[in-house]
């Protein structure tokens, strides 16, 4: 028992950070939009549109499955747990309405990948936002 307190503050602490981690939305720096909010994320990463502003075609990059970024930025924009999220595309894939996004393992990967396929969007830890690419929404 005397573990589970001593534990305890630790737990509240790694939650807490959890809470505040920032995720940003980027694309490659030649991408022809300044912004997306939201609303057009969720309908961009449920594939409910595929072009955004201006006529600006996006394909949506996820991480890994399990991953930090991906269990933030399902349950703030797509307001799914992963769960959720795995039924949803089965039940499209299945009907033949899409498929899930393309997943890479990691922030920089996402970062390469955008970088690599102009046109790609994708999230990273706020933290991990360097001057290769071009953000568009921060998601506190």
């Amino acid at each position: 028992m005397k573990s589970f307190f001593k534990l305890l503050p630790l737990s509240a602490m790694l939650l807490a950070f959890n809470a505040w981690a920032e995720l940003a939305v980027i694309v490659a720096p030649s991408v022809n939009i300044d912004s997306i909010n939201a609303e057009q994320l969720e309908r961009l990463y449920l594939n409910r549109a595929d072009r955004f502003p201006g006529g600006v075609p996006l394909k949506p990059l996820d991480q890994r499955n399990g991953s930090e970024q991906r269990k933030i930025f399902s349950t703030r924009i797509l307001g799914k747990s992963e769960t959720e999220l795995a039924g949803y595309w089965s039940r499209r894939m299945f009907s033949g309405k899409g498929h899930p996004p393309h997943t890479v393992d990691n922030d920089e990967g996402v970062i390469e990948y955008v970088i690599t396929h102009p046109g790609s969007i994708g999230y990273i830890d706020g933290d991990s936002v360097d001057d290769r690419v071009k953000v568009l929404l921060r998601i506190p």
